[in-house]
């Protein structure tokens, strides 16, 4: 399934393990740059990593998700909106594609691929992943 997502793309299973792993297994097998990411569900903060925050054009501040979104292609807003709100109603695995607009001027491949636990209050929850970025041409 993976193998042909392309942007704007995405899908979303009750929590299955085994699709989350074949999706980031074939993300590393394919050299893509990958890097964790979970978010605390009570608060909506994603903590990221250096690279992802670089590529995203973020601070060393707290982020979001409108502050993730906010460099994706315009049209596939909607579609990452949906899928993560499917996530946060029940315990999911998805992934999507997008194409992410560089600081530099550049745009280049990036998939999410995560999964949704929920919990009672007060942890509400959380999901965590990968970003993985598509390898540099050469």
């Amino acid at each position: 399934m993976l193998q042909l997502m392309k942007p704007g793309f995405a899908t979303i299973l009750p929590e299955d393990s085994r699709a989350h792993e074949e999706w980031a297994q074939t993300l590393v097998g394919r050299n893509y740059l990958v890097e964790r990411w979970h978010c605390d569900l009570s608060t909506g903060i994603f903590a990221i990593g250096e690279i992802t925050k670089t590529r995203h054009g973020l601070g060393d501040t707290l982020c979001g998700l409108f502050d993730i979104i906010r460099n994706y292609h315009e049209d596939h807003h909607k579609t990452v909106l949906n899928i993560l709100e499917e996530a946060t109603a029940a315990a999911s695995s998805f992934c999507f594609c997008t194409t992410l607009q560089e600081e530099s001027g550049a745009t280049t491949r990036v998939f999410c691929v995560g999964t949704s636990t929920l919990g009672a209050p007060p942890s509400d929850g959380r999901m965590q992943g990968i970003f993985a970025f598509a390898p540099a041409e050469g």
